[in-house]
């Protein structure tokens, strides 16, 4: 299922609501772009944000690259940060998203495998 969302509302899902501008509009342009097959798992992208909030972790625009992160905020509970590593690893597999680990805390998601 695509859900073809516009700009704004992608920042939205993210839950950037109050302070959307042409810079940040642009940025998730050139991250639609940049992303292979984006349209194709938006979904599954919000999805994982969502089931993320939980453990401290979230899905954002990066700051250095025109890809969409996966971040852990800084936790000393190990537990957490193994089941943040172990949530994103198996939705990779699950949907067959190409993702690029940064350190043990972040990644960037590449797009669909094929």
């Amino acid at each position: 299922m695509q859900l073809n969302l516009s700009n704004e509302a992608i920042l939205k899902q993210l839950g950037v609501i109050s302070s959307v501008n042409n810079a940040l509009l642009n940025q998730v342009s050139a991250v639609r772009e940049n992303t292979n097959k984006f349209e194709a798992i938006e979904k599954h992208i919000f999805d994982l944000h969502n089931s993320l909030e939980k453990i401290n972790g979230y899905v954002a625009l990066s700051n250095s690259e025109n890809y969409l992160k996966i971040k852990h905020r800084e936790s000393s509970n190990l537990v957490q940060n193994s089941e943040f590593n172990e949530i994103v690893e198996k939705w990779a597999e699950r949907y067959k998203i190409s993702i690029k680990s940064i350190n043990d805390k972040t990644y960037y998601i590449l797009g669909l495998n094929h």
